[in-house]
């Protein structure tokens, strides 16, 4: 009998646990600043990306000429579970992670997956505030 209630207080602790962010949180901290993207892996043409409250993104790219060209669209978050957070923005989707440095400054990591294996189409982008 004790073990049983053992059980059952774990389970009840277990299903009461909170993710740490939530869909509000990570909209404070992606309109908190503007960010710099740094491609991880792959080359990417993304340079700054700023998200407003109503939420479109202005996405400014690289055209290659050495100028940057800004692209205006929209963006949200959504979860399946309140764990694991995407962030949409236009048509491409992007896993997002909080996360810090080891001197404690935040960033954000976004990763991309577009094919059925993590090679095909897999891309990671380090967003850091822009001061």
């Amino acid at each position: 009998m004790k073990r049983i209630g053992i059980l059952i207080a774990l389970v009840l602790n277990i299903s009461c646990m909170y993710a740490q962010y939530d869909k509000e949180k990570l909209s404070k901290i992606l309109t908190a600043n503007a960010w710099s993207v740094s491609a991880v892996n792959m080359e990417r043409p993304e340079r700054k990306i700023t998200f407003n409250k109503d939420q479109s993104v202005l996405i400014e790219k690289d055209n290659g000429k050495g100028t940057t060209s800004p692209v205006k669209d929209k963006w949200s978050i959504t979860s399946p579970d309140n764990i694991r957070w995407f962030l949409s923005m236009g048509s491409q989707t992007y896993e997002l992670i909080v996360s810090y440095t080891k001197s404690g400054s935040q960033y954000i990591k976004l990763t991309h997956q577009a094919g059925t294996d993590k090679i095909t189409g897999y891309y990671e982008m380090n967003l850091n505030a822009v001061k």
